[in-house]
């Protein structure tokens, strides 16, 4: 169990050419990752009803899918992997640079998810993709909100939600970033009386 600092950012390698690889900024992120949505509607060949269909499909499987990440990837049981991949996160969680996703590993999951797709939805994937990269950017973008905003009024809950889930006594709970849905369903959400 890592010991939650206010301030400050750690540091994944010593080498400082791949340190760089562990940062990234909002602006970037946009470039990154609106740039793959663009391209995967680009090369979209279906109908626009089916279109709309397979995006909304995947922005929804995109929750199910950050449900599983958080729960199961990021919280690995391999201390050192772990703490490169988010443990940093959750020891430095006010860093502004580690909020997000950095591009380059970004877009090898990508690849990887995107070619397990393909392999069952053939030329759906292409919508699909976009939503599931777009509910993605969703997620992503409520994430840096939560730790760098103060709480926004009719949106508390998902601040109180996700910090709970910093709470080391509750660190198994509220993997939900965006949506508690999947907590909910999987049993997952914190005691109701902890804050």
């Amino acid at each position: 169990m890592v010991k939650v600092k206010k301030e400050g950012s750690g540091q994944v390698f010593k080498n400082q050419t791949l340190e760089i690889f562990t940062r990234t900024n909002p602006m970037l992120h946009i470039i990154t990752y609106g740039g793959a949505i663009l391209f995967f509607l680009y090369l979209n060949s279906i109908d626009v009803k089916n279109s709309i269909l397979f995006f909304l499909s995947g922005m929804f499987v995109w929750t199910l899918m950050e449900y599983i990440l958080h729960r199961y990837i990021f919280h690995i049981k391999y201390p050192k992997f772990q703490y490169m991949i988010h443990g940093i996160h959750h020891e430095f969680p006010r860093d502004k640079e580690r909020l997000l996703m950095p591009p380059v590993p970004g877009i090898i999951l990508l690849s990887i998810i995107f070619c397990l797709y393909y392999l069952v939805l053939r030329k759906y994937t292409f919508p699909f993709m976009a939503g599931v990269v777009f509910g993605y950017m969703l997620y992503t973008f409520v994430h840096y909100i939560i730790h760098a905003w103060k709480p926004i009024s009719g949106f508390k809950y998902l601040w109180t939600h996700h910090h709970k889930h910093h709470n080391p006594a509750l660190e198994n709970t509220s993997f939900g970033v965006s949506s508690p849905l999947w907590d909910y369903i999987f049993g997952t959400m914190p005691p109701k009386s902890s804050k």
